[in-house]
């Protein structure tokens, strides 16, 4: 009898035992996926926020991130955050243009990771088309020059001046009217462009896009003032506005978007590259170069009330530059992104 219970004692304590680690065993696999999910939680989280941080650099126009974007290169960033880390790379896919942006994203959370592959496509939200280096988008312009040499060019040009692409040539001098042509068909000499020096063409009214780019100005110029420092640059252009008349002279530089409810007026050896918009669809507006040798890379749209001047003196040069509109058309913050695809691990 003894020895019986002595056994079932046993026996009972044993499965005790059992039970008890089955028990402890479950806890601790309980404990392991729910320690297991906290790190992949925190590694997905990660990710994600790398990602919104990646997209709200572009929308802040981030340039250690955008312009060393180019076709094939890759951008890689990365973060410590959350207890863990994040590598964001960006790249341009290499056949196509800068509009298409694929980011890679991994968040890691000690041993855990979480991979998320994204394709934006990007595109400006106002950007006129530019049909010449010269568009009058309004009829009645006065059409003035001093007879110095000058030049207007719609032949391709890079914007530190050597020779663009011949294939991306355009009009010279764009117009509203037969009219207008034959006011700067005098000029005709210091004009060229392919396949034509001056034609009606009208380009688009920069009136359509003047609110959005007059909202996001980086730089507001006073009426009347004069102005001779560097405003952006080619790693970061910028949107400038002015409403009344603006002079800009000396040594300086301009990069991006020039928005004018007036006047302008360059001299000395300024020089911008980028877009000009000059318009006042109720009153009479100018655009002139009044002395020196300023260069404009890009392009010029202009729209005023008949009797608004066009006014060339000095040796001005207006060349039509792809590379400087391309650079002023990806300004961060003038973009509107699109999600082509989001795949994740």
């Amino acid at each position: 009898m003894g020895k019986m219970s002595l056994l079932l004692v046993m026996g009972i304590a044993l499965t005790l035992g059992i039970v008890g680690f089955t028990i402890n065993s479950s806890k601790m696999r309980v404990t392991e996926r729910v320690a297991g999910f906290q790190k992949y939680s925190v590694a997905r989280n990660i990710a994600h926020s790398a990602v919104n941080m990646t997209l709200r650099a572009f929308d802040r126009n981030d340039t250690t991130l955008i312009y060393p974007l180019e076709a094939g290169k890759t951008v890689t960033i990365t973060r410590q955050m959350m207890d863990g880390q994040s590598v964001v790379t960006a790249k341009l896919p290499p056949s196509m243009k800068r509009d298409t942006i694929d980011f890679t994203t991994v968040g890691t959370a000690q041993d855990s990771s979480y991979w998320m592959k994204l394709r934006l496509q990007r595109s400006p939200k106002p950007f006129p088309a530019v049909n010449a280096c010269v568009g009058f988008a309004s009829p009645g312009i006065v059409y003035n020059t001093d007879g110095k040499p000058h030049r207007i060019t719609g032949e391709d040009y890079k914007m530190n001046g050597t020779r663009g692409n011949p294939a991306k040539d355009t009009i010279g001098v764009a117009t509203k009217t037969a009219a207008d042509s034959a006011a700067v068909a005098p000029d005709a000499a210091n004009i060229t462009g392919d396949p034509y020096k001056i034609k009606v063409a009208p380009p688009d009214d920069p009136s359509a896009y003047i609110n959005e780019y007059i909202a996001m100005a980086d730089y507001v110029f006073p009426n009347g003032s004069s102005n001779n420092g560097t405003y952006g640059s080619a790693a970061m252009p910028v949107i400038g506005y002015a409403k009344g008349e603006v002079k800009f002279g000396g040594n300086g530089k301009f990069y991006g978007v020039l928005v004018i409810n007036g006047s302008i007026d360059f001299t000395g050896t300024f020089d911008i590259y980028g877009l000009v918009l000059c318009y006042g669809s109720d009153i009479q507006i100018s655009v002139s170069t009044s002395s020196g040798n300023p260069s404009l890379y890009g392009g010029l749209i202009m729209s005023g009330a008949p009797g608004s001047k066009f006014s060339l003196k000095g040796t001005p040069q207006l060349l039509y530059s792809t590379e400087a509109l391309e650079m002023a058309k990806y300004i961060g913050k003038m973009q509107a992104y699109k999600v082509i695809y989001w795949y994740y691990q």
